[in-house]
């Protein structure tokens, strides 16, 4: 686990989100309507927008896992979210949801640290 973190690991997807990966994998899972979703929205409103961004609670449930996520979608364009997932060994709580949203920004720069822009932008205007 991260120092000081109440996840057990965390991962910047990109444009795939962590449920197509367990789905290709065969690890069946549970999505939750955990009220701490629309909580985190309000709480993080300067991070996360409701309409346009996602937030996933679920578990995988393939005995021996025991694995919560959370899943964040943020919009990137207007046709794709990038997805960071959050794993904890227990259902987050809403203040662990929030440790993890804070947590996102960074995980996201340091994902394009050394991502030339320069470049793409070139390459996207042919």
């Amino acid at each position: 686990m991260p120092a000081d973190k109440p996840y057990l690991e965390h991962r910047f997807l990109g444009v795939r989100p962590f449920t197509d990966y367990l789905s290709d994998a065969g690890v069946a899972y549970a999505l939750f309507d955990d009220p701490a979703i629309e909580s985190l929205f309000s709480a993080k409103s300067e991070l996360l927008n409701r309409g346009r961004d996602s937030i996933v609670i679920g578990a995988c449930t393939d005995e021996g896992l025991g694995v919560y996520f959370a899943q964040f979608g943020i919009r990137i364009t207007e046709s794709f979210l990038s997805h960071v997932v959050f794993v904890f060994d227990h259902h987050p709580r809403p203040d662990e949801l929030a440790t993890a949203a804070d947590d996102m920004e960074g995980l996201i720069l340091q994902q394009l640290d050394g991502v030339d822009m320069g470049d793409i932008l070139k390459r996207g205007s042919h």
